[in-house]
């Protein structure tokens, strides 16, 4: 209740742009955790090449939800029923299933990023709010009432403050999950590959 109670204490201190900039901060860290554990599990459950090559050649489906056994669980429903289909056709199906995993690896870090951009911009609004109630301030009251114009200059303080607590690790974290991103990227094409070999050396599914 005192967690409660603090937050609303920032709000009325910060005025009503502190919400947006809690939404979004909560909104961010909760894509920040999904997506970190995501990144973690995959990387811990990937089955390996000669383990993919084993569901393809007794076509079992493979068990593991990641992207290289959605991928191969993929390939292998397109291709159900389809022994006869040529070389070209497999690559093509095993090409689209591998594009389909890519594409999800990236999933939400755009959105991290943007949020964590966003965020400064709040604040940023939330400055200029603050200083036109200060001058507005001095225009009523000229520069005697010190309590009332250091009203303006803390609202705008702490939503810069805000804006920025949020901003720095967000953009630092979905920095880093994008390269972790990039590297399972590249990793689905490495295995890609290895998959492709295989069907070349005329052992097509």
């Amino acid at each position: 209740m005192e967690i409660f109670n603090n937050l609303w204490r920032l709000v009325e201190i910060g005025g009503p742009v502190m919400v947006p900039i809690f939404l979004i901060s909560g909104w961010l860290w909760a894509l920040i955790m999904f997506k970190s554990n995501w990144l973690w599990r995959i990387n811990r459950d990937r089955i390996s090449l000669p383990e993919a090559l084993a569901c393809l050649k007794t076509r079992t489906i493979c068990d593991s939800a990641t992207p290289r056994g959605l991928a191969i669980n993929q390939y292998l429903s397109a291709t159900r029923g389809g022994c006869g289909t040529s070389l070209a056709v497999n690559k093509l199906l095993l090409d689209s299933a591998i594009r389909k995993q890519t594409g999800t690896v990236q999933q939400y870090i755009p959105t991290i990023i943007i949020l964590a951009a966003v965020a400064p911009l709040l604040g940023l609004f939330g400055t200029v709010s603050g200083m036109v109630e200060t001058f507005r301030t001095i225009g009523l009251y000229g520069m005697g009432n010190a309590q009332a114009m250091a009203s303006g200059i803390r609202e705008a303080m702490i939503t810069t403050q805000a804006g920025l607590l949020v901003a720095i690790p967000g953009i630092f974290i979905g920095h880093v999950l994008r390269k972790r991103a990039n590297t399972i990227q590249h990793d689905l094409l490495v295995f890609q590959r290895g998959i492709t070999q295989w069907l070349e050396k005329g052992d097509e599914v």
